[in-house]
C-alpha cells in the first residue's frame, strides 16, 4: 500500500475513532442522566413508602442510623412501664402489732400507681370463723392485710331530670286583692337550650365526644341507644349547632384576646363541606387556626372559610400589630404585604417562619438517603432548638441576650456550610429541596431571635390543629356551612380549654350552665378558659 493510501486510511480510522468516542460520550451522558432520574424516582418511592407505612414521628438522635426503632408505640410504652399482660396487681402489705416488715420493690418495676383522688370501694375478704381458732385452742389475732387495687368502670348512665315547678293559687280571692296573677308558678333555672330534650350535661358530653375524642354523631347515637336513649343523629346535630351559636360571644372574645398579644401562630387545613351554596360537594374549604395570648393565658381560634386566599388572614389581622409565625404559604406573605403598605414601621406586622418545617425536609432527605449532610443539617437545627432550654435559667432579658449570641454563632457556621451543600446537590432530590427551602427563607427563619417571646417553631398552632385533622378522619366532612362554623366555635373552646389545663367536659358543662345568666361583657370574660381553674369547674366537687 502506497504512502498516500496509508495516510487516507489513517485519516478514515481517526474519524471513526472520534465518532465512536463522541457516540460513547453521549451514551455515557445519557446513562448518567437516566441513573440520576432512577435515583430521584427511587428516593421518591422510598419517601412515599415512609410516609404511607412508616412512623409519623420525626424523633431523631445521632444514633438513629445505627439502630432502628424496635418497638411500636404500644409496645414501647409497655416496655417503659415493665407492665406486661402477665404482671400481677401491685400489692401493698400493711403489718400491725409488733411484727412490722416493709418489702421494697426493685426500682423501676411495677405499673404506675392509680391516682389517689379516685373514689375507693372496699371489698373485704375474711377467713372462715372456724379458721380463726388455732389448733391450740386460742383465737388468732389479725396482724395485717394485703391490699390489691384494680380499676372498675361503670358505663354511662342516663337519668331523666323531671323539673317540677310548683303552682299556687289563693282559693279565697284568686288574686283579685292584689295586682298579681291568679296562679303563681315557681321559677325554674334557665337552660342553654330552652325546650330541648338535652340537659347541659348531655350537650357537653356529646360535644366533647365529637370534638375532643373524634366520635362522630352517628356513633354517639348508637351508644345512646345501647344505654336506653334512642336519640337520632339529626337531633344531636341540631343540639350541637344551637349550642355553638350560644357561644358566639365567647368566640369573639377569644379572637379579641389573641390579637391583644404581640405574637400569633397561624396554620390552616382542609375541610370538605357538602352543601355549600354555589359549590360542588367535592371542592375543598379550609379551617384556619390562630393561636396567641400571653404566657399562662393562651387561646386558639378556629375559623372556617371556603377560601384559602390571602383575604382570610388579611381580614383577621387588619387590626393587629405584632409578630406572625407561619409556614411559607404564600397567602400570608400577600396578606401582610397589603396590610403593611400604609403602616408606620412600629405598627407593621412582622413575619417569621418555622424551623420545624426546614428540619422536616432534612429529616425526609435523611430517611430516604441516610445522608451525612442531612444528618449534619438536622444537628445544626437541633442546636437552635436546644437553646430554648435557656428560658428557665435566665430572666427574659438575660435569655434574649444568651439565645441571640449563641444562635448567631450557629447561623454564621450553618449558612456557609449550607450554601456549599446547595451548590453541590441536585436541586430535584430531597436534600437539594431542603437546602433551597432553608436558604430561600433564611431571613425570615432567623428573625425569631429578635424577641424573647418568639420560638423557632410554629408547633403550637400545628398541635392545636391536630385534633381537627384526627377528627376529620372519622367524620370526614361537614354537612353544611352552619355545621362548619359550629365546629370552628366548639374546637376553639375545647382546644383553648386544653391549653389552659382544663378538662374539656368540665369546662363545657360549667359554661353551659352559666351562659343563660350572662348579661354583661365581664360575665362572658369570666367564662373564658384562661380565667378559670380546674378546681373551680371540676364536676367531681
Amino acid at each position: 500500500m502506497s504512502r498516500d493510501a496509508l495516510f487516507v486510511e489513517n485519516q478514515r480510522l481517526k474519524e471513526q475513532l472520534e465518532n465512536a468516542l463522541r457516540d460513547l460520550s453521549s451514551k455515557v451522558t445519557l446513562l448518567e442522566e437516566k441513573e440520576a432520574v432512577i435515583r430521584e424516582l427511587s428516593e421518591k418511592v422510598t419517601l412515599l413508602e415512609i410516609l404511607h407505612f412508616g412512623p409519623k414521628t420525626e424523633k431523631w438522635t445521632k444514633h438513629d442510623n445505627q439502630q432502628a426503632k424496635l418497638f411500636n408505640e404500644a409496645e414501647d410504652e409497655a416496655f417503659k412501664q415493665n407492665d406486661s399482660a402477665k404482671q400481677e396487681s401491685a400489692v401493698e402489705t400493711i403489718e400491725l402489732g409488733a411484727y412490722t416488715r416493709r418489702k421494697r420493690k426493685p426500682q423501676g418495676q411495677g405499673r404506675k400507681p392509680i391516682p389517689p383522688d379516685l373514689p375507693r370501694e372496699d371489698v373485704v375478704y375474711d377467713i372462715k370463723e372456724s379458721e380463726k381458732i388455732c389448733a391450740c385452742g386460742c383465737e388468732k389475732t389479725k396482724i395485717g392485710e394485703e391490699i390489691s387495687e384494680r380499676v372498675k368502670i361503670i358505663p354511662a348512665k342516663v337519668t331523666v331530670l323531671r323539673e317540677k315547678r310548683l303552682k299556687y293559687v289563693c282559693k279565697n280571692c284568686e288574686g283579685t286583692e292584689a295586682d298579681e296573677p291568679g296562679v303563681m308558678t315557681a321559677t325554674g333555672i334557665k337552660h342553654l337550650l330552652p325546650g330541648s330534650i338535652a340537659d347541659e350535661s348531655l350537650i357537653a358530653w356529646s360535644i366533647t365526644e365529637k370534638f375532643a375524642f373524634a366520635l362522630p354523631l352517628y356513633r354517639q347515637s348508637m351508644r345512646l341507644k345501647y344505654i336506653g336513649l334512642p336519640l337520632p343523629r339529626a337531633t344531636l346535630s341540631n343540639i350541637t349547632i344551637k349550642a355553638a351559636m350560644n357561644c358566639n360571644v365567647l368566640y369573639d372574645l377569644l379572637k379579641k384576646h389573641i390579637k391583644s398579644w404581640r405574637y400569633i401562630n397561624a396554620d390552616e387545613t382542609r375541610v370538605q363541606v357538602l352543601k355549600e351554596p354555589g359549590r360542588k360537594a367535592q371542592l375543598l374549604s379550609w379551617m384556619w387556626v390562630f393561636l396567641g395570648g400571653p404566657p399562662g393565658k393562651k387561646a386558639v381560634v378556629f375559623q372556617y372559610d371556603r377560601s384559602r386566599s390571602s383575604e382570610v388572614p388579611k381580614e383577621f389581622f387588619k387590626d393587629y400589630t405584632g409578630w406572625l409565625q407561619t409556614d411559607d404559604y404564600s397567602s400570608y406573605n400577600a396578606a401582610l404585604k397589603d396590610l403593611n403598605i400604609d403602616r408606620p414601621p412600629e405598627e407593621k406586622i412582622r413575619h417569621i417562619l418555622c424551623w420545624q418545617h426546614a428540619r422536616s425536609m432534612f429529616y425526609k432527605a435523611w430517611k430516604v438517603s441516610k445522608s451525612e449532610y442531612a444528618e449534619k443539617a438536622i444537628e445544626y437545627i437541633g442546636d437552635l432548638f436546644a437553646l430554648e432550654k435557656l428560658r428557665t435559667e435566665y430572666s427574659e432579658k438575660g435569655f434574649y441576650k444568651q439565645r441571640k449570641n449563641r444562635a448567631e454563632q450557629i447561623f454564621e457556621e450553618f449558612k456557609p456550610w449550607l450554601e456549599k451543600l446547595y451548590a453541590a446537590t441536585p436541586p430535584s432530590n430531597p436534600l437539594g429541596k431542603a437546602s433551597a427551602y432553608t436558604l430561600d427563607n433564611w431571613e425570615l427563619l432567623i428573625l425569631y431571635i429578635e424577641d424573647p417571646i418568639l420560638t423557632p417553631s410554629n408547633n403550637l398552632a400545628e398541635n392545636a390543629i391536630r385534633p381537627f385533622v384526627i377528627g376529620r378522619k372519622n367524620w370526614l366532612f361537614c354537612n353544611t356551612p352552619n355545621g362548619a362554623n359550629a365546629s370552628a366555635i366548639l374546637y376553639s373552646l375545647i382546644e383553648s380549654a386544653k391549653l389552659n389545663k382544663l378538662v374539656p367536659y368540665d369546662y363545657l358543662y360549667y359554661i353551659f350552665k352559666r351562659l343563660p345568666y350572662a348579661e354583661t361583657e365581664q360575665d362572658y370574660i369570666d367564662l373564658l378558659p384562661f380565667n378559670l381553674s380546674p378546681e373551680k369547674i371540676s364536676v367531681k366537687k
